[in-house]
């Protein structure tokens, strides 16, 4: 009996080392680990990213930012928009192939889903009305799609009417209080009546009208590739005593920038003009050639003007962002390898380069203040002043603020 005893206390004393050996190697794995910079792209390790997609708190907190929220569709996204301070992506459901969804913006919540026929052809648009009519007329959300308009009810996601075109569309909708303007690919500028639902006038231009209108007062500025941006009148089109046309010596490709009493007009030309409307013409405050073309709308401050620059002529794209004074045009500074603007303030700067870093610089100088490596990420766009981190295959949106 006390021989079995023995052998027993013989074998857990060889068995406790053993056990206490295999606990003791994983404590000590986890003492060694290396901390990760700052700016490298962490594994998560939060329960909501159990997949080691994406970003916790803990990661970003060491530069001033913090995840807002994070939302995650059952399905990938297939696109993503933002649009008056919320997010609308197009996924798919049980039932359907194809859904829009619009997720508020502060919170992250999904606010509503509404079916689709086919992905959208150009970015959405929404119509907010003035202050002493938004208590009769909710806000207006407007997509095309097969040759369509589809005016949406952006509150509730409910389709409110439908406009079918009979030209081709070449750009989204520019909405204004009465009229609806977009690019064809025949080359002409369209209004179309809300109220009557058919086109009430139309405007050719001598080339491919790609870019959005943009609308300001009862006016509407458009851009065409003839190089030319012609400035019409939203309800009735060209209208000889007040209308105009300022021409560049390149294609325009991309939207106008109204802010205050100017408008900033980017060109292949390799300039960015600053223009006036001065009722039947325009008036032209400055024009500044940056070397490259400009493949940007402009981003306006009260202080400075920035877009991109592409050059193609090599094999690999070369891309520069570039900031102008607002006052005379002059160059003030420049930053090779950036292909996206995100955010704007009196003081900072943030852009996406081509390495997939979101970079803060000084809007004074352009000297670089904090980066963020998002090149795990499908996507990146700004939300007022904060960012957008899109994971297309995983359904996954992160919002990332500034807390500094």
């Amino acid at each position: 009996m006390i021989s079995r005893i023995s052998q027993s206390l013989f074998a857990l004393l060889l068995l406790v080392p053993m056990l206490s050996g295999c606990s003791g190697g994983g404590e000590t794995r986890n003492e060694e680990a290396k901390p990760m910079s700052k700016n490298e792209v962490r594994t998560i390790r939060s329960a909501a990213n159990a997949d080691g997609i994406g970003f916790t708190k803990e990661d970003v907190a060491s530069m001033g930012l913090d995840v807002g929220w994070q939302y995650r569709h059952s399905a990938p996204v297939t696109q993503t928009f933002v649009e008056n301070n919320n997010i609308y992506i197009v996924s798919s459901t049980s039932d359907y192939p194809y859904v829009l969804i619009k997720i508020d913006g502060q919170t992250g919540l999904p606010r509503w889903t509404y079916p689709l026929k086919a992905r959208l052809e150009y970015a959405p648009s929404v119509y907010v009305y003035p202050e002493e009519l938004r208590s009769q007329n909710a806000d207006e959300l407007y997509i095309v799609e097969l040759g369509s308009i589809y005016c949406i009810d952006d509150q509730y996601g409910a389709p409110n009417f439908t406009i079918k075109c009979d030209f081709p569309i070449s750009t989204g909708v520019s909405p204004g209080q009465d009229s609806l303007i977009l690019g064809g690919f025949d080359m002409r500028a369209y209004g179309v009546s809300k109220e009557d639902r058919f086109v009430s006038w139309t405007f050719l231009t001598g080339g491919g009208v790609t870019a959005d209108a943009v609308n300001f007062a009862n006016a509407s500025f458009v851009g065409s590739e003839d190089g030319n941006v012609y400035k019409l009148i939203q309800s009735a089109g060209f209208i000889r005593s007040d209308c105009w046309s300022y021409e560049t010596m390149g294609s325009i490709e991309h939207s106008p920038t109204v802010f205050g009493d100017r408008i900033y007009v980017s060109s292949r030309d390799t300039k960015i003009h600053c223009l006036s409307d001065a009722g039947e013409e325009s008036f032209l405050h400055w024009s500044t050639p940056t070397g490259k073309p400009v493949v940007s709308s402009p981003v306006v401050t009260a202080a400075s003007v920035y877009a991109i620059l592409r050059d193609d002529r090599y094999s690999a794209p070369v891309t520069e962002l570039v900031s102008l004074d607002t006052a005379d045009g002059s160059e003030r500074w420049r930053k090779a390898g950036v292909t996206d603007i995100l955010h704007t303030s009196s003081r900072m700067v943030s852009f996406l380069d081509a390495s997939g870093r979101i970079v803060n610089c000084s809007a004074s100088d352009g000297q670089e203040k904090w980066s963020l490596d998002t090149a795990g990420c499908d996507e990146v766009l700004s939300l007022s002043a904060a960012f957008l981190l899109v994971y297309d295959a995983e359904g996954l949106i992160q919002k990332i603020t500034v807390r500094r």
